[in-house]
């Protein structure tokens, strides 16, 4: 009984948010991501001679997009990402710790912390084209 009562409580919300103005896309895509999102790894590769990386891709609903460099500490890395609105970045220092103002952002440049391997995790609630730039120097 207790779970039928859940069910029922999940479709008067589903129903609430489509009366208050949400699509319908947005339910669907909630329904369609089950648990996290499937990462997909990818190595930023910067030509040669260059110190900035242009990458222009798509990231799909259910799916982000986890780009890895190599960097050392004390050197300035700029990223920008060209993109929707429901499409962000949030850069991971070696250690695992989120930057400090690099969380579900568009934009960021700064002192980097540490050596070793960063990691700019693309997520997004809807499927997204994108160009990220990447500069270090």
């Amino acid at each position: 009984m207790s779970r039928l009562l859940l069910i029922i409580a999940v479709i008067v919300c589903a129903a609430g948010l489509v009366g208050a103005g949400a699509t319908t896309n947005a339910v669907a895509g909630v329904a369609q991501c089950r648990g996290t999102d499937r990462i997909i790894p990818k190595q930023i590769m910067f030509p040669k001679g260059r110190t900035t990386a242009v990458i222009k891709d798509t990231v799909r609903l259910c799916t982000s997009h986890e780009y890895t460099l190599r960097a050392r500490a004390g050197q300035m890395m700029t990223l920008n990402l060209a993109t929707g609105k429901r499409t962000s970045f949030t850069l991971s220092a070696p250690s695992g710790d989120t930057v400090e103002g690099a969380d579900g952002v568009k934009d960021w440049s700064g002192e980097l912390p540490q050596t070793g391997d960063y990691v700019i995790n693309i997520g997004t609630d809807a499927t997204a084209a994108y160009t990220l730039e990447v500069t270090i120097r």
